[in-house]
């Protein structure tokens, strides 16, 4: 991951994958109940929520943004400039190979998921989510998560096992896993080296 090159670019205000109006803040609360007011973040070029109760209660903060992480507002290389978040596709050198999207403002890094899709056989395996610490518990790792996701709709789903590391831990049990408890690559991901043949059957927990 190449990171951060301009230090006062950071996640400030968290985020939250979706396109449609939240029934729920980040934090819990029925907006429906307790108040909500949208505006427009400048910075992320993103719709902008705030919890009238989380506001209500601390004085401060309650603030989110909502990034759609559908496939057609995904970019290339190509297409990044200098404002708003983006979701930036690095396509796989191969086919069935493993491809990167990156959470981008501009040349800024804040996290990548790597991922494998066979076109062939509708297998998808997550590899990999990375998260620079500095930005970690912003909502950057759920989003990058949920865009894979998009790219792989009625794909079957397995990820690579989660290390006992208590951050990685504590992020998917967050998040929720993806697809099945036990590796199941198709024989072009294993000749692409996705993962290795021994560890084809390997269960995590």
């Amino acid at each position: 991951m190449t990171g951060a090159n301009r230090e006062w670019r950071t996640l400030e205000v968290p985020i939250r994958p979706g396109s449609e109006a939240p029934k729920r803040c980040p934090w819990g609360h029925d907006l429906a109940v307790g108040g909500v007011r949208q505006s427009w973040s400048q910075d992320y070029q993103a719709p902008e929520w705030l919890c009238e109760a989380c506001h209500a209660l601390t004085g401060d903060g309650g603030i989110w943004a909502v990034i759609d992480t559908a496939v057609e507002r995904q970019v290339i290389e190509t297409d990044v400039d200098e404002y708003g978040l983006r979701l930036v596709v690095l396509p796989p050198p191969v086919s069935a190979g493993i491809g990167v999207i990156q959470l981008r403002l501009g040349h800024t890094v804040f996290g990548e998921v790597h991922l494998s899709l066979c076109p062939v056989d509708r297998r998808a395996i997550l590899c990999h989510v990375e998260v620079e610490e500095k930005h970690r518990r912003r909502g950057a790792g759920r989003v990058l998560v949920n865009a894979a996701l998009k790219r792989g709709t009625k794909f079957s789903w397995t990820m690579l096992p989660i290390k006992r590391d208590p951050v990685a831990v504590a992020f998917w049990a967050r998040v929720g896993a993806v697809g099945t408890a036990s590796l199941h690559p198709c024989t072009h991901q294993l000749k692409q080296g996705v993962v290795s043949a021994e560890s084809r059957w390997t269960k995590w927990w």
